[in-house]
């Protein structure tokens, strides 16, 4: 068994989250991981370290490509963003304005906010959807555009799980003509050098590093699932095919995107700096991405989410630090990324050894309240 290593880089006064990272990943509490802190737009931090497979015989490397699941949800939400930013898209404006085809069958009256809150009752798929078909984007879109809705749009709060990239990807793809992954990596990942894909070609296949999914057990609910979470499970199996090629190199633009620690946190600095040049999207987008559209129990998830425009507001000064307007996602198993608007950061933590959480878990949450102790300069 090879030894796990840490590299990376670090200025002197995040040393402290160095230690912390180094203690994790060779204590063995992380098998292979990535952390990435940059400020106004300038990496202070980039660590990588562990084994990018469960018997440890392959080190992580600086550009080793992890899938983070739900953290590509804000890749597309800034997709959707640059579009409202640009004046083609409306967030309060009908769905059935871009795509008419989804008015129908008590849809009507969606808006483009529900889709970007998650209110628009489409949590999941009423009839399951046929074995290895998540690459089928047209008969995934149609099938959503002719279902009904689990819930009356609008009235109750629903995490989309896997529908929310579909839902909000056919709407980049009716008003830009291409592909929410196209769109990512013209306009937003290339230009900007951000290391992030949804729909992994070729090319990048050896760079991937195996996820290592928890016991099965620990996925058993402790009661009866409601009916939203019945319905949200109606999509593919994630955990059957997340090490699989054709998940890799299919766009599901909720739930395979593959990354780095370093290119998630350069998204969210690029996005909450105050350098003009470098921005991808302006300070009143963000007013407007921030702004509290919803707080409320989820039915899927069973927990109270507060949401802005596509991202998942800091709620209780917990998940994202202390900072109540920091704004992100996060991924199931643990990965997570954040913007920080107040004192201009972009967080991420990756990894490969999967906790059965769709929030946050002590790994990247020790690591997250350092880093603004070493922001504040606390001892």
């Amino acid at each position: 068994m090879t030894k796990p290593l840490v590299e990376g880089f670090c200025e002197p006064a995040f040393s402290e989250l160095k230690d912390i990272f180094v203690k994790s990943i060779q204590s063995g509490f992380d098998d292979g991981a990535g952390f990435s802190l940059e400020v106004e737009g300038k990496e202070v931090l980039n660590l990588w370290g562990g084994f990018t497979d469960k018997d440890h015989k392959k080190n992580w490397q600086k550009d080793t490509l992890v899938n983070v699941f739900s953290v590509t949800k804000a890749m597309t939400s800034t997709c959707a963003l640059q579009l409202i930013e640009s004046g083609k898209l409306n967030p309060d404006a009908l769905v059935a304005d871009y795509w008419p085809e989804y008015a129908c069958a008590g849809k009507e009256n969606t808006r483009v906010i529900d889709f970007l809150t998650h209110g628009a009752g489409m949590f999941g798929f009423q009839d399951p959807l046929p074995t290895d078909s998540w690459e089928d984007w047209d008969m995934i879109v149609n099938r959503l555009a002719n279902q009904k809705p689990i819930r009356e749009p609008g009235t109750t709060q629903g995490y989309h799980a896997v529908t929310f990239g579909y839902l909000v990807g056919e709407l980049v793809r009716r008003i830009d003509g291409r592909s929410l992954g196209n769109y990512f990596k013209e306009e937003i990942a290339d230009p900007n050098e951000i290391d992030f894909h949804i729909g992994l070609s070729d090319s990048e296949e050896d760079r991937v590093a195996k996820m290592i999914p928890f016991p099965k057990e620990s996925n058993q609910p402790n009661s009866k699932p409601n009916e939203a979470q019945i319905a949200s499970g109606s999509g593919p199996n994630l955990l059957k095919h997340q090490n699989t090629k054709e998940w890799r190199s299919a766009e599901i633009p909720s739930a395979n995107g593959q990354g780095c620690a370093s290119g998630i946190a350069k998204l969210y600095s690029l996005v909450v700096t105050d350098e003009t040049s470098l921005k991808i999207i302006s300070d009143k987008t963000i007013d407007t991405m921030t702004t509290e559209r919803i707080t409320n129990r989820d039915l899927v998830l069973d927990v109270v989410t507060r949401w802005g425009s596509g991202f998942i507001m800091n709620m209780h000064k917990v998940i994202y630090g202390p900072e109540e307007n920091s704004f992100g996602h996060s991924g199931w198993g643990g990965s997570c990324g954040f913007g920080d608007p107040v004192n201009r950061i972009g967080v991420s933590y990756v990894m490969n050894n999967m906790k059965n959480n769709f929030a946050a878990d002590g790994r990247s949450l020790e690591l997250i309240n350092k880093t603004y102790e070493c922001i504040n300069g606390d001892q």
